[in-house]
């Protein structure tokens, strides 16, 4: 009996007896102790290249699909799809990854002016019209706009120009507000006139600071979802998978225009279509709403979450400002 027992082959993650390649209880794969390394590349390709793999059967109905991985997740059928947390995370990575890789470090703050506002604070692709030496907005193109310095374009010097103590960026803080204060006002000051100098260090910050930016959004997306369904039987979690895969198709969407566009395409159009006729269409599958109620909550969504990305995104880009 005691042989009997020893020579069955156990799960080596719960220890329950196993017939297969694969445990009944937790799913694991058995194989040899030893994994090589061509076996772990052959486990890649295949989920990749597999036409059955999970991925594919994840990817497809994302895109031409609204809102069934969703429905599909509430309605407790999710093992052949990819999770969608690893979803989220696997495109998002390839979209900033790409993102890196097709910005140029071109940043200018117009700083000066009556009212002492930000004008632009922008990251210019390497498709777009200005040049990697030419600031936005001081372009052949634009001879109206003054440049960085507060230069007007006769020639004759602006209000920064007027007095030359006055900083490129001020934020306007009282001389009695508190002592901190004034000291995050001066370093976002010296930086700001830094950044005009060589913009590259700022930029890189600003990519490298967006995944975690958009990942704190996630939440945000889905307490807007819970307020537009607060007397639904959803609870937070449901709508949370639901903004983990909005945001994947955004983010895949995005990657689409990319390589459409490396392609010589021009889809710009019909991409802003998609994404806007494509968060109706997943309300009204994943939370079975009607029209009205799907477009109505769309409209809310586009509006509000919109401006949380407003706020958010400017609040980052001046606090990353103000630790460089």
């Amino acid at each position: 009996m005691s042989q009997e027992s020893s020579s069955v082959r156990r799960c080596r993650n719960c220890q329950t007896p196993v017939s297969g390649e694969y445990c009944p209880a937790c799913g694991q794969r058995e194989g040899r102790l030893d994994l090589h390394f061509t076996e772990a590349v052959g486990d890649v390709v295949g989920e990749v290249f597999t036409w059955d793999s999970r991925l594919w059967r994840t990817l497809i109905p994302l895109l031409i699909r609204p809102g069934f991985l969703s429905a599909e997740f509430n309605a407790g059928r999710r093992a052949r799809y990819m999770p969608p947390f690893r979803l989220y995370i696997v495109i998002s990575f390839v979209m900033f990854l790409a993102l890196s890789f097709g910005t140029v470090n071109t940043v200018n703050l117009d700083l000066s002016g009556e009212d002492e506002v930000v004008q632009v604070v922008s990251a210019v692709n390497e498709s777009g019209s200005a040049g990697a030496g030419d600031p936005p907005g001081n372009s052949a193109e634009n001879p109206g706009t003054s440049n960085s310095l507060g230069e007007s374009p006769e020639g004759g010097a602006g209000k920064a120009g007027e007095d030359s103590d006055q900083a490129l960026f001020d934020i306007g803080v009282d001389d009695d507000a508190p002592r901190w204060l004034q000291g995050v006002a001066d370093r976002i000051e010296t930086n700001a006139d830094r950044v005009n100098q060589d913009p590259s260090e700022y930029i890189d910050s600003l990519i490298d600071h967006l995944p975690q930016a958009m990942f704190i959004m996630l939440p945000l997306f889905a307490a807007l979802l819970k307020l537009s369904y607060f007397f639904s039987a959803f609870h937070y979690l449901q709508h949370l998978v639901f903004a983990l895969h909005y945001h994947s198709f955004v983010y895949l969407l995005y990657l689409l225009d990319l390589i459409l566009e490396r392609l010589g395409g021009k889809f710009e159009g019909l991409l802003a279509v998609l994404l806007l006729v494509y968060l109706p269409l997943a309300l009204r599958r994943s939370y079975a709403s009607g029209w009205g109620g799907s477009i109505g909550k769309a409209l809310f969504l586009y509006f509000s979450y919109g401006m949380l990305l407003l706020f958010g995104l400017a609040f980052g880009a001046i606090l990353i400002l103000a630790t460089l």
